[in-house]
């Protein structure tokens, strides 16, 4: 009898998990294959692909690729920098004092709150002329990514055993030799790992973009998305239609290197 109550507990609970979770999703869904008043209603047997028409006619396209673009240039910004910098903290001899300082330091930046910091990233790239640039928006979001990164690979590089180190010094090779052909295979696991959360933490970003881009044509999807409220009303239909469009891009990328993400978890 004990058993049994248990087991209902349990699948209630999943059944909870599974409302809670879904219904977001269901509710994105139902309302981007709706049009007008219908968006309002959880339950149609009509649908249409009206929403979806409309976006690509608006040229939603181009803000798609502004979104790739910018997370993919963040993110290869942030490992080409993490890589060496991971590496020479976990296993060059370095001073201790300036090792734990410059943790301390890349901690310090992560927990300050974005707000904060770009009113002067705001007036640095106003004076250098690269406001609107895309570019350099991937190097503001530097702040997001770098430290995660860093911290990051620090772990997976310090996981990995100093007699394989050892063994590539005897047959001759140097730090960059062995970083290159012997640590990175090893670590490629925490590096897609490290690469697919850069991804998520760009691809959604809001408060950088809204403030450094101001034309219409460098927008990233967010930007697009959150224009569809206006002091006219909301266009519930587009916008739940541009979610579930910008959502697959990531999915599919997840989906596609999940494998080497569950390796770099157990790895670590």
């Amino acid at each position: 009898m004990r058993i049994r109550v248990e087991s209902i507990g349990l699948y209630l609970g999943i059944a909870l998990v599974l409302l809670w979770t879904l219904t977001p999703i269901y509710w994105i869904a139902n309302v981007s294959l709706r049009a007008g008043l219908e968006v309002y209603e959880a339950f149609s047997p009509k649908i249409t692909f009206e929403n979806y028409v409309k976006l690509f006619q608006e040229g939603f396209e181009r803000y798609l690729v502004n979104t790739v673009y910018l997370a993919f240039l963040s993110t290869a910004i942030s490992l080409a920098l993490a890589v060496p910098a991971s590496y020479a903290i976990s296993r060059l001899a370095l001073n201790e004092y300036f090792r734990r300082g410059f943790l301390a330091w890349t901690l310090f930046a992560r927990t300050i709150p974005p707000i904060v910091l770009i009113l002067p990233i705001y007036v640095m790239f106003a004076s250098m002329k690269l406001l609107d640039n895309l570019n350099a928006v991937a190097m503001a979001y530097q702040i997001y990514t770098l430290p995660f990164a860093l911290w990051t690979l620090i772990g997976f590089f310090r996981a990995v055993p100093k007699e394989v180190e050892e063994a590539a010094l005897v047959d001759g090779a140097g730090p960059l030799t062995i970083l290159v052909r012997v640590m990175l295979p090893i670590v490629a696991p925490g590096l897609v790992a490290t690469a697919i959360f850069c991804l998520l933490m760009t691809w959604n970003e809001f408060l950088y973009a809204v403030i450094l881009l101001q034309s219409l044509k460098n927008y990233t999807v967010p930007l697009v998305i959150a224009s569809y409220i206006s002091e006219w009303g909301v266009k519930w239909g587009e916008m739940a239609a541009a979610g579930i469009i910008s959502s697959l891009p990531m999915l599919l990328f997840t989906g596609y290197v999940q494998k080497y993400l569950v390796l770099g978890f157990m790895k670590k």
